[in-house]
């Protein structure tokens, strides 16, 4: 009977350690509310806690797939960042959201007892809920920070001061100490909306796989571009048999030269290979060479990898056979004449005989608006008879 009441002690002991450490806790202050001292906190799943982190980070648009959800709702009406109606402008106090990992014990339960608490149960694993701090960091200010790495977005927020170009703050603390004093900082400035993600300890018993189990959920993480810049979606090219399909592009260059059919279509302007560019254009239809005319390391390529190039034709100009006569060429595909001198000599001459007419008849308007003289007959009357 003794061994069975120290086996029931010890699985309970296991049992309540085991939910200790699946439980995270997001404790939250806001300058315009007084905290909630509630002995028995809400407890939200991973996906609603995410929603709340985001909202409280200002960030809740690249999370809206989940947003619609009645608990997701519900929590951000309750514990979310008072935001005013029928206005993107946000109120004074700016947004602080800080991280400290592995936290448990006493001191853990007198932080979340002087402010408002919620805790995230089952709790994802520690490194998910580091990753999710790096990615609400991305998003807040993705034009710098969307391209960096992981470790390089931490060391550019240390650079910073925890200080992102909008004003908001994002602090790793290096233990509980430090995040409650950070916490009680900003706290008294009576400036900031602080939020504190707490994780619990790593247990080591605990399987690396289990830990995988719970993760806060999908999302949307910025690309390279900003909002403003990034190009709209375009929709995928279907594949038409009206033309046969381009079989290699190492085709040798004569064999586009004896082809002397027009191009059909509207050609681009840049092409994301030499191959591609001599292919569409027919080798510049022999009248220049492909080039490569600029690279956009911005640019996503289909592969997945960042950098394009843009190669496009480069015209030259060709001579007559008896070398008297040069002709320019211009377009996508070098296939455009140049016909700005016959243009021009057309338009002068039509210009100077306009003019040339316009002076002839202007004199013989001046000559015909002169005055006659008072005797026409004067010295010209006949002999008169004599009597």
């Amino acid at each position: 009977m003794k061994l069975t009441t120290t086996g029931i002690i010890s699985a309970l002991c296991w049992s309540a350690r085991i939910a200790s450490a699946s439980t995270a806790h997001i404790l939250t202050y806001d300058p315009q509310s007084q905290p909630r001292h509630d002995p028995h906190s809400r407890t939200l799943s991973p996906v609603p806690a995410r929603l709340l982190l985001a909202q409280r980070a200002g960030v809740e648009d690249y999370h809206r797939a989940d947003i619609a959800r009645d608990e997701v709702i519900d929590a951000i009406n309750d514990y979310g960042v008072r935001d005013h109606m029928f206005t993107e402008q946000r109120d004074g106090s700016r947004r602080a959201l800080i991280l400290v990992e592995g936290a448990e014990g006493k001191e853990l339960d007198s932080f979340r007892s002087a402010y408002t608490s919620v805790q995230v149960s089952p709790a994802p694993a520690a490194h998910a809920s580091k990753g999710l701090f790096i990615d609400l960091i991305k998003q807040s200010d993705p034009r710098p920070l969307a391209a960096l790495s992981d470790d390089a977005v931490l060391a550019n927020i240390k650079e910073t001061n925890n200080v992102v170009v909008n004003g908001d703050m994002f602090y790793l603390a290096d233990s509980l100490a430090d995040a409650s004093a950070m916490f009680e900082k900003l706290a008294k400035s009576n400036e900031w909306s602080i939020t504190a993600l707490i994780s619990p300890p790593v247990d080591h018993f605990t399987k690396q796989g289990k830990e995988e189990k719970f993760q806060w959920g999908t999302y949307e993480i910025p690309q390279r571009q900003t909002k403003r810049d990034r190009l709209p979606k375009e929709e995928p090219l279907t594949e038409t048999h009206s033309f046969k399909p381009v079989q290699s592009f190492s085709a040798p260059i004569s064999s586009f030269a004896n082809n002397t059919t027009p191009l059909r279509g509207i050609l681009p302007a840049c092409f994301t290979s030499q191959s591609a560019c001599e292919s569409a254009t027919r080798n510049c239809t022999d009248h220049g060479h492909c080039s490569k005319k600029y690279h956009d390391p911005d640019s996503l390529a289909p592969g997945g990898s960042t950098g394009l190039d843009c190669w496009s034709c480069q015209c030259k100009s060709t001579k007559s056979s008896d070398g008297k006569k040069t002709t320019v060429w211009g377009g996508p595909a070098c296939q455009k004449k140049d016909v700005s001198v016959e243009f021009w000599l057309i338009a002068l001459f039509t210009v100077g005989l306009v003019s040339l007419i316009g002076f002839a008849v202007g004199n013989l308007f001046s000559m015909g608006s002169e005055e006659l003289p008072s005797v026409i007959g004067a010295g010209v009357s006949g002999p008169t008879a004599r009597k």
